[in-house]
């Protein structure tokens, strides 16, 4: 087994009297802990008092005059020496300015400004003072980036782009961190959990917290727990809708597009990614009816491949190969896709389409009821295919 890939994507080579410190990413808790790691070596908590100084910008300080002002306050504080002549720690947090190619970064006096703390950085901080400077993006092209990993040391932090990488570091560390809770979540559940939080190691912490409190003594986490309590993240929400309207049930499939409808989220976006999952289960569907596919298993569905060369030819030719989708959500959308028959879910990729068209082409009928209206006329055909129910004697 390859050794567990390190949540530090590159770093320097050590430097005995290392001064200056970059630490970013898109794993902000990461990030974070690293850089409050870093300055509480550099600057013990019983010296913090009179060695540390903690610079953040303002909520919405984002204007060029705002951040050059920031910036000047930097460069201010490194040439400041350090109280009674002790050490001094400099600790930049959160300050997103350092990508000349994205705002506020592009601004030219921004780019004046950093260009000035750089050249302070080039010429050397005064003694016994160090940087430690908290970001979440930077363009490793500038002089900027090139200063710290020349004479200092460099720390990213990055959530996992691909699946390979989340099972391989990402996931390990959420079960570590339920352990850590005294919770155990079946892997089906916590796809289902990753599937709201999206990889965001932060986020993933806050709504772990969030689950403790709510199952209390019960240490098992189930799914009905993680959809109550867990929110999922804007785009997620979208899948959600979708991924309960393709469970089938009807009752469940209106009560989340109100919900859905008192968080702001609009109809018509609900209606057009519902199209996008109809669309890859119709040729699930297919694939499963012709045998070119077979699922298996139950809450944790497998989906094997069996193509002949036709089938090959069909599914590379598509704008959206279901084979290079994210294992678990194909799996998942082909175990729903086996349930019905093709023919039935075109027919109800058709509706969803009409039922678009009556939200938008102007007529009297509102967006939401529209959405309501077509949710009850297509699931409510699974409870019509159901035998009725034999009456009582008399």
């Amino acid at each position: 087994m390859p050794p567990k890939k390190s949540t530090t994507a590159e770093a320097a080579p050590k430097k005995d009297a290392a001064r200056l410190f970059l630490v970013y990413g898109t794993d902000d808790l990461s990030a974070t802990r690293k850089a409050d790691d870093i300055a509480a070596r550099l600057c013990p908590p019983a010296e913090q008092a009179f060695g540390l100084e903690i610079l953040q910008p303002e909520p919405g300080g984002d204007n060029a005059d705002a951040v050059c002002a920031f910036l000047r306050n930097v460069g201010e504080a490194l040439r400041t020496p350090s109280f009674l002549g002790g050490t001094k720690t400099v600790y930049v947090r959160g300050a997103p300015f350092f990508d000349p190619l994205t705002e506020p970064g592009k601004f030219t006096s921004v780019k004046a400004e950093v260009d000035r703390l750089v050249t302070l950085l080039r010429q050397g901080l005064p003694a016994g003072v160090a940087l430690v400077l908290l970001t979440d993006k930077v363009n490793k092209s500038t002089t900027f980036y090139k200063t710290f990993s020349a004479a200092g040391e460099v720390h990213v932090f990055a959530e996992p782009e691909k699946d390979k990488e989340a099972a391989e570091d990402f996931i390990p560390r959420v079960e570590q961190m339920l352990a850590e809770r005294g919770l155990d979540m079946p892997r089906g559940v916590l796809h289902a959990f990753l599937d709201r939080t999206g990889y965001n190691l932060r986020q993933v912490e806050n709504e772990i917290e969030k689950l403790a409190l709510y199952v209390g003594d019960r240490r098992s986490v189930a799914a009905e727990d993680v959809r109550r309590m867990v929110a999922p993240m804007r785009e997620s929400k979208f899948w959600e809708f979708a991924d309960t309207f393709c469970g089938g049930d009807l009752a469940d499939t209106l009560q989340m597009a109100r919900r859905m409808f008192a968080q702001g989220v609009s109809p018509v976006a609900l209606i057009v990614n519902l199209q996008n999952r109809l669309r890859e289960i119709v040729v699930l569907s297919d694939c499963l009816k012709r045998g070119w596919a077979r699922v298996s298993g139950g809450d944790w569905p497998r989906l094997t491949w069996s193509l002949p060369p036709e089938g090959e030819a069909l599914l590379a030719g598509l704008a959206k190969d279901p084979r290079k989708g994210n294992p678990y959500a194909i799996a998942k959308m082909a175990a729903q896709a086996n349930r019905l028959p093709p023919a039935r879910w075109y027919r109800w990729l058709n509706a969803a389409v009409d039922a678009q068209a009556a939200m938008t082409g102007g007529e009297a009928i509102a967006p939401e009821i529209a959405l309501e209206v077509f949710a009850t006329r297509t699931l409510g055909e699974l409870a019509a295919d159901q035998p009725a129910a034999p009456r009582a004697a008399p």
